[in-house]
């Protein structure tokens, strides 16, 4: 009776417990939002960095199409069009995300600030289940660690990243069914805990897959009493192996859904590209990282780059020393735990280890993001340590030494800091070493570390365990933890909850008339150059998810699922694009708004807001065979686009050269510099800037456009007769094609700009479209559109189309990528790429074009049907594992016990 009774005293505490680990990182979150004024506690919001560029469009399109019936598995608003899975599965896979249902388009922003509430709560949850039952332990003293992790250095620092905080709500569960596999012989909470954690995010996904590797290692080696033969131990966890195995295998393949089509459309991105410096057994760091178990160490304004984020609380820091110091802890386990914390450190530590961990890509920006795990790890042991009871344990002079030992590594972290990182940047002044030098904590920090170590290490030595000692170490823990969320939420630009209100609504009710979202026979795309939601951001916005953000067919696109032939297509046509994640609408002419079938261009800050475009042909039309053979350039684009035309069978210097009257150079004064920011402004001397000015005619009535094929423009400082061009995006150190305005032929003008390569500055050209006849020329094509028809949607297009002997092929402008099928007049037919692109940078790959279907004689009517690559046989995949997985949990783990209860009974 008794033993019952404490067993529900037990389950009543650990029920408190649960609650509590709940609760805690959500007030003190909750303070932090209050604080920092974020809404739902104040007028900010969480518009910056990838939240404002990526999140908030992405789940905002995603609540849209779900809710108006419009979510297809393709989508226009993706660049120019793209396969929407792997975006999917990367960014918003998550139970949490369902929340933004709940809330109007308006409040997007709010949704997602509960949704890191919760999550970041619902980590310290899991965390106390995991140490309750893996270490069959309850107690209040269990919040300290839950806290710890939920609010830990990671945490603090990518919070906004908040696709990666469903991995930690999963690793604690990951890791009690790695306990449980090895114990007790039960894979399904293993199994289905990892399955969730792929599921949430792959790549995430792929990084928990070696840690539980490591840690079930480490699982089955720490079972042994004595140090034991690994061949002994992998001998006598045979059947953990196995069921290891099989539950890893299942988790997979249960996951093949998302996996197979990710992987798959991943592959047509720019990040398969390898890069022989990301696998160099070079170190990435030194002593200087111990700085970070000390609070303050990173800040949002060194999150592109800087030192692993180690911090959870000074506390767990002091344990972790006193696991080694204790004499109750055997020196085996200490071995154990060391040789696991070195080989999960080593992969911090080398960059080959490193970036085998990021799925063999170095990360552009956020380093590290597998530091939680180490995180983790360093808990559990000073979890461990806890359980010693070193107040009673320990004598004064292990207690001493373990003073001593904390703060010698935190002073050799600190004074480290301010060394080694000006060496490295010494050595090689790269980005990151720039990036790293600047991200060092201040040396101020010292102090205040020192003292939170000597005030935990008083207040951990008491010999009585009372409430109130815990409470307060409780307390100083959070102040630590809420403190140190706070240092790294420093420099960040917040947006305007309140402007983010207004704006929206007036940017969608200036789209709304153009039928911006009309997915049926109005099918168009439209360039928003500048919407006015630009000043609901404090930080810097490029417009590049504008279309997700509004749900329109647009050309831009900013993630890290962008299609690389789709992005070099673009650029090599003149836009703008400075990595392989980002495309602009930047760069265009007219001949581009044809080929991509944009009918109307946006700029809420200009009078007319709205543009028509006579240049719009359709999404589609017919053209001559030809055009399938053409082969663009990188870095020729008003090269490229004259190939177009004479393909399309335009008439000639429909694209006019101007005429060269003067070039001119002098040295650039400071008035010449004012409006170029960053390191253009700082060349090594003054010799290394000039100002050169093009004096020339126009030839043709219409667009002036200017390209840089040696890239030698800084475009923040171009100015046209004397009055400033610069561009909405800066493009300084990029090429794309410069719109110079409307001008007459026979018009004299200088453009002049600042360069450090004004030799290369002569073979800079200036061409004008004419507007006369390339007018006439868009109403031939026009004649020959695709008019699609009313039941038309994304991933089914469907159409009529006139074909000719002259032009005998459909373009289309959508990316020729996998997964499309046509039929013309009810036949199959294969579709050809239509032009092909080239990339040189960052290396040298052809890619394929636009969408070309041949046509007949006459009229046609066109099918084509998007099918996501893999989804068909990853379903079957996951379907198969999912059933074989029932089976084996079902009869291994629930009638086994069964078994065994009713064969303990007959016993008995």
């Amino acid at each position: 009776m008794k033993q019952h009774r404490d067993t529900l005293a037990a389950l009543r505490v650990s029920r408190w417990v649960y609650g509590g680990a709940f609760l805690i990182p959500l007030v003190i979150l909750c303070l932090a939002f209050w604080h920092l004024k974020l809404a739902p506690f104040g007028p900010k919001n969480l518009l910056f960095s990838d939240m404002g560029a990526q999140y908030v469009p992405i789940l905002e399109y995603l609540r849209t199409t779900i809710l108006h019936g419009q979510f297809h598995l393709f989508s226009l608003s993706l660049g120019t069009g793209s396969g929407i899975v792997p975006l999917l599965t990367y960014y918003v896979i998550s139970p949490f995300n369902l929340i933004v249902l709940l809330f109007p388009a308006a409040h997007i922003t709010t949704a997602l600030s509960w949704i890191i509430l919760l999550k970041v709560s619902t980590i310290g949850l899991t965390m106390a289940v995991f140490l309750r039952h893996a270490f069959l332990k309850s107690g209040w003293s269990l919040l300290l660690f839950s806290t710890a992790f939920s609010l830990c250095g990671f945490v603090a620092m990518y919070f906004y990243d908040m696709m990666w905080l469903d991995a930690l709500i999963w690793l604690p569960l990951v890791a009690l069914g790695l306990h449980r596999l090895v114990d007790q012989h039960h894979f399904g909470l293993y199994t289905v805990s990892l399955t969730a954690t792929i599921l949430s995010n792959y790549y995430m996904g792929y990084m928990t897959c070696l840690f539980s590797v490591l840690y079930f290692i480490y699982l089955i080696v720490e079972h042994q009493p004595t140090k034991t033969k690994f061949r002994s131990v992998l001998q006598m966890h045979t059947a953990a192996i196995r069921q290891f195995f099989i539950g890893s295998l299942l988790a997979g393949g249960m996951t093949a859904v998302v996996l197979l089509p990710t992987a798959l459309g991943m592959l047509l991105t720019g990040k398969s590209d390898v890069f022989y410096q990301n696998y160099l057994p070079s170190p990435l760091f030194g002593p200087e990282v111990l700085a970070q178990f000390g609070p303050g160490g990173s800040t949002y304004v060194t999150h592109l780059y800087h030192a692993p984020t180690l911090f959870m609380g000074t506390l767990m820091f002091l344990l972790v020393i006193v696991y080694f110091v204790s004499p109750r802890i055997r020196a085996v386990e200490k071995n154990r735990t060391m040789w696991l914390l070195i080989v999960m450190g080593l992969g911090l530590f080398v960059t080959l280890f490193n970036t085998a961990w990021h799925m063999f890509q170095q990360p552009a920006g956020f380093p590290f993001r597998n530091a939680y795990f180490f995180t983790f790890l360093l808990l559990i042991t000073a979890y461990r340590a806890w359980q010693t009871h070193p107040a009673q344990s320990m004598n004064d002079p292990q207690k001493i030494l373990a003073l001593v030992w904390g703060a010698g590594l935190l002073i050799v972290g600190y004074l480290s800091a301010h060394v080694f990182p000006k060496l490295y940047f010494k050595a090689a002044a790269t980005l990151n070493n720039t990036l790293y030098l600047k991200s060092q904590p201040s040396f101020h920090w010292m102090w205040l570390s020192l003292g939170l170590l000597l005030l935990s290490t008083m207040l951990l030595f008491i010999s009585e365990w009372r409430p109130l000692r815990i409470g307060l170490l409780g307390l100083l823990l959070a102040t630590e933890l809420g403190g140190n969320y706070l240092v790294a939420n420093r420099g960040i630009e917040f947006g305007n909850q309140a402007a983010f209100e207004k704006y929206y609504r007036q940017d969608k009710a200036l789209l709304a008339k153009v039928n911006a979202s009309q997915t049926t026979s109005d099918l168009h795309r439209v360039e928003f150059l500048h919407a006015t939601i630009s000043k609901a951001y404090d930080g810097p916005y490029n417009h590049y998810n504008d279309p997700l953000l509004f749900n329109y067919s647009g050309i831009s696109s900013y993630s890290s699922t962008l299609v690389e032939q789709a992005r070099v297509f673009q650029h090599d046509l003149g836009y703008f694009s400075p990595n392989v994640r980002r495309i602009s609408p930047q760069g265009y002419t007219h001949v581009t708004d044809t080929l991509l079938g944009v009918k109307y261009r946006l700029n809420a800050f200009k009078d007319p807001q709205i543009t028509p475009l006579s240049s719009y042909a359709g999404l589609g039309f017919a053209v001559p065979a030809k055009l399938a053979k053409v082969q663009l350039n990188d870095q020729q684009a008003l090269y490229n686009q004259e190939k177009v035309l004479r393909a399309l069978g335009a008439p000639q210097n429909t694209l006019a050269p101007t005429s060269i009257l003067n070039v001119s150079t002098r040295r650039a004064t400071a008035h010449d510099m004012v409006n170029i920011p960053g390191k253009f402004r700082t060349l090594k001397h003054d010799g290394d800037r000039y100002l050169q000015t093009v004096k020339l005619r126009v030839n043709a009535t219409g667009l002036l456009h200017g390209y840089s094929p040696d890239n030698n423009i800084i475009y923040s400082s171009l100015r046209v007769n004397g009055k400033k061009a610069k561009p909405l995006t800066n493009a300084d150190g990029l090429r794309y094609v410069i719109n110079l305005g409307q001008h007459q032929r026979g018009t004299v003008l200088t453009v002049s700009y600042v360069t450090n390569k004004p030799t290369e500055g002569y073979h800079n050209q200036f061409v004008s479209l004419n507007q006369r006849l390339y007018r006439q020329f868009t109403q031939q094509l026009r004649q020959q559109s695709l008019h699609f028809r009313a039941d038309n949607q994304v991933s089914r297009l469907s159409g009529n189309v006139q074909g000719t002997p002259e032009r005998n092929l459909l373009y289309l402008a959508i990316p020729d990528t996998p997964g499309w099928s046509a039929t013309v007049n009810g036949k199959p037919v294969a579709i050809t790429s239509a032009m092909h692109a080239q990339s040189l940078i960052p290396v040298v790959k052809n890619y394929k074009g636009m969408i070309g279907v041949p046509l007949q004689n006459g009229q046609n009517h066109v099918v084509l049907r998007y099918r996501t690559p893999g989804l068909r046989a990853g379903a079957i995949i996951s379907l198969a594992c999912l059933v074989l997985f029932g089976i084996l949990w079902f009869t291994g783990e629930w009638l086994r016990p069964l078994e065994t209860k009713h064969s303990h009974r007959h016993n008995a």
